[in-house]
């Protein structure tokens, strides 16, 4: 009867590592851009892949993303000139850029073609044997087919996204997944963060419920 109420032992899932362990970061821009814009934060991308490499040896960081072409309208243009300046600071950060035309509707521009452009990247890397792990930055279903491939060929696929746009099927067929949410204080920043007028404004607020509080307590 007493093994009834007996606590169930919590199931530890076992990684296994490579010796001199070589990683590939695989970002797929778009699902981190809807993730990111939602929770209102600004990505350093630099110490997310730091962080995503931890102490193994780096093959490379691909983004991928889409960028209008064409005859565009002037806010669309101050727009690509915005997304330059970034994908160049990507560049310099050692962050190999992958990009694709986006392509135009009656609804606007949308992205297609990004998740064959990484499954492309992921296979014939994994094929040349480039690298022992893929790290994929996305929470796209889409990807399953990719990440079987990949360890079929004896690669490790690791996952990493946003709870946000997270499959949970491919959280469960990659060999590790990483949630975004739980570290997103070591490499993310409030997309419009609070002015110092309104910073005081807050700390005076704070100040003064305390006040109460102990004028209270006396």
């Amino acid at each position: 009867m007493l093994g009834i109420f007996r606590k169930k032992k919590r199931e530890v899932k076992v990684v296994h590592r490579y010796i001199n362990e070589r990683v590939a970061v695989f970002i797929d821009g778009g699902n981190m851009f809807h993730a990111s814009t939602a929770l209102k934060l600004k990505i350093n991308y630099r110490r997310l892949v730091e962080i995503l490499r931890k102490d193994r040896w780096l093959l490379r960081a691909y983004f991928y993303t889409g960028i209008p072409s064409g005859d565009l309208p002037k806010e669309v243009r101050d727009q690509l000139k915005k997304q330059q300046g970034f994908l160049n600071e990507l560049q310099n950060a050692g962050i190999k850029v992958k990009t694709i035309p986006l392509k135009k509707t009656p609804e606007g521009y949308i992205e297609k073609g990004i998740d064959i452009l990484i499954a492309t990247d992921m296979i014939s890397l994994a094929y040349k044997d480039a690298y022992d792990t893929a790290v994929l930055v996305s929470g796209d279903s889409d990807f399953i087919p990719v990440v079987e491939k990949v360890q079929e060929i004896g690669k490790r696929v690791e996952n990493v996204s946003f709870k946000k746009t997270s499959s949970y099927e491919l959280r469960k067929m990659c060999d590790d997944f990483i949630l975004l949410d739980n570290i997103k204080h070591r490499f993310t920043t409030p997309l419009n963060p609070p002015k110092e007028k309104e910073k005081e404004s807050i700390i005076q607020k704070v100040k003064t419920f305390l006040k109460k509080v102990f004028e209270v307590k006396k």
